[in-house]
Formats: structure tokens, sequence, C-alpha cells
């Protein structure tokens, strides 16, 4: 019983399954309303499974992983089979007529950004606070070197090590460089805050 509890209650396991459940709600098949029941099942299909763990063969992040992914997949198929079968009818927006203002339209000329940002819990960018980011980016960007900027996009695009492979150094290298770098924008207002 005490295994399972760890299971269930280890850290990795509650960010796991917010972030499962915040990447299922992102669907157009699914609301944002499921969220928490989503969590709760993953968080049952979890206990239910935490019997099988076992410490000597491997560590709780992977245990977890394998557990959730498996339930998501089942979810995904659960939700394919509702669709096949009629019960969650696909609809057209641009097929579908409705009558706006006395005139017959169609449903997607008059859905906007904000219907949009409404369904998937995302937020449309505020224009001045677009503009403070690019001038913070602009003026972190105008404070490293060439060879800085030429590594942060060679990094960005390849990854870490095979910056390492190209200039003949160790990876921790590479990490002290990206860190030194990350104060210059920390420095002008990016970064964690």
């Amino acid at each position: 019983m005490a295994i399972r509890h760890d299971v269930v209650t280890h850290a990795f396991t509650i960010d796991f399954i917010r972030i499962k459940a915040r990447q299922l709600c992102r669907r157009s098949d699914v609301s944002r309303s499921d969220h928490d029941e989503m969590q709760q099942e993953m968080l049952l299909y979890l206990w239910k499974k935490a019997h099988l763990f076992d410490p000597s063969r491997g560590n709780i992040e992977a245990f977890v992983t394998t557990a959730i992914n498996s339930w998501v997949g089942m979810q995904l198929r659960r939700m394919e089979r509702l669709k096949r079968r009629g019960e969650a009818a696909a609809l057209s927006l641009e097929r579908t007529s409705i009558e706006n203002e006395g005139d017959v339209t169609s449903l997607g000329s008059v859905l906007t950004g904000a219907d949009r940002d409404r369904r998937t819990g995302a937020t449309s960018p505020d224009p001045v606070e677009s503009h403070d980011l690019q001038d913070a980016l602009d003026h972190a960007l105008g404070h490293l070197t060439t060879r800085e900027r030429a590594l942060l996009a060679y990094v960005a695009d390849h990854g870490v090590s095979a910056a390492a492979r190209k200039q003949s150094v160790s990876r921790r290298q590479i990490y002290n460089a990206l860190t030194r770098m990350r104060s210059r924008f920390e420095d002008a207002g990016l970064g964690a805050a």
C-alpha cells in the first residue's frame, strides 16, 4: 500500500498528469471543462496499476510515464470509436449556415479570434506587450556577440550535443555559454519571473 501511495503522490506524477490533461484538452474534440475529470481518471488508473511498480526494476518516473501514456492511448482510441459510431458528429464551420443580424452566413465567418481563444484557453497577445517583448528581445540580442548569436541559433536548430560536436567542445562548455547568455536575457527583462 505504501508503494501505491508513493507512486500516486510523487511530485513527478502530479506534474505529469496535469500536463497530459492540459495536452488532451487542447484537442478540438475535448472540452477544457474535462481537465479536472481527466486528471482524476488518470490518478485512478495509476492507483489501480501502482501495485505493478517494482522499485528494483525501474524508477517511479518511468513507471508513471508508461502507465499514463497507456491511459492516454486508450482514451484517444475510445474517443475515436465514439466518433466513428456517429455519437459525436463533426460540424463544418463553412457548411453550417446560421442567421447573423438578418443575413444567412456560415458559422465560420462569425467566429472570431476571441472565440478560438476561449475554446483553446489561449489569450491573444496584447499589442503593447508584444511590442515591449520584441524591444526586450532586440536589446538582449544586441548585447550578444556574433559568435554567441550563431551558437544560440545552432543550439535552437540542432541541440546542445550537435553544437558541442561541431565546435569540438564538451556539452558542459555549451551549457556554460548558454548560462552566460541567459543572464543577458534576464537583464533585459526576459526569463523567469
